[in-house]
């Protein structure tokens, strides 16, 4: 990942093996309901990331679903242009876990706040590649639902002469069966999900019955926050927010940034 986190007063989440073969060795991140761990493969020496839930959700039933949701849509994807998944169970001790590939780089969002705004060829070259990880995902039926500049990865690849874009985060995805059936989904309707500043109209309404086109309005979001450097609506209060995302006329990029 971008950053490693010390982990001096950080007790590692298990004492055991994870899956049998993986050593914990540092605390990568930690997010608001899991942390992720760099861990090695014990015969192998092969480097992942672990994922785990945090201790105080590991029994909530949604959060594990949602934990469980995010490994098997992820792990269906099967495109470069989304995070691999390795591995993914319980440990001894009922601590859920998702081995995954580990990444260097830098996420999308650090690299927005670093540039302010992003060459046009940057741009278009990094989406491309989201595109394409998530028309695969869609061709499965899986609506990621969350896309944010925080869940977009910028990957140099092991040569360190190219750079990969990477779809993350699968944790409310909405998957459905190839003929259209609801596999796995745990929205009620009227249920907000997501990221406000970047939810598609139907989202912010709650709706239950979306499709993938909710995933291009937030593509299309992150990329004017991309090429502009601020977002398309924003408001006071949530409310206020939710909405000018519904109601308001979408705006051009040229008119928030001449010349574009």
């Amino acid at each position: 990942m971008s950053k490693t986190v010390s982990t001096s007063s950080t007790a590692p989440p298990s004492a055991t093996l994870i899956a049998g073969k993986y050593q914990l060795i540092t605390m990568i991140g930690r997010g608001g309901m899991g942390s992720v761990w760099e861990g090695r493969h014990t015969s192998l020496g092969t480097r992942v990331a672990i994922k785990f839930i945090e201790a105080e959700y590991a029994n909530s039933a949604e959060a594990r679903a949602r934990f469980d949701n995010e490994a098997k849509a992820a792990a269906t994807i099967q495109s470069k242009h989304a995070i691999q998944i390795y591995d993914h169970g319980v440990t001894d001790d009922g601590k859920p876990y998702i081995v995954m590939e580990l990444l260097t780089g830098e996420p999308l969002d650090k690299r927005i706040e670093r540039l302010g705004r992003m060459p046009l060829q940057d741009v278009a070259r990094i989406f491309q590649q989201v595109a394409r990880g998530l028309g695969r995902a869609h061709e499965r039926g899986i609506i990621h639902r969350d896309l944010k500049p925080e869940n977009i990865f910028l990957v140099m690849t092991p040569d360190d002469d190219d750079e990969v874009a990477k779809v993350l985060d699968f944790g409310i995805a909405k998957i459905k069966g190839v003929a259209g059936q609801q596999l796995s989904n745990s929205t009620k309707t009227g249920a907000v999900l997501g990221t406000p500043y970047f939810m598609s109209p139907e989202q912010a309404r709650g709706l239950r019955d979306i499709d993938h086109r909710t995933d291009l309005w937030s593509l299309g979001v992150i990329t004017f926050k991309c090429v502009t450097g601020v977002l398309p609506f924003d408001g006071e209060s949530l409310g206020d927010l939710l909405v000018k995302v519904c109601t308001s006329q979408i705006p051009v990029p040229s008119q928030v940034l001449p010349g574009l």
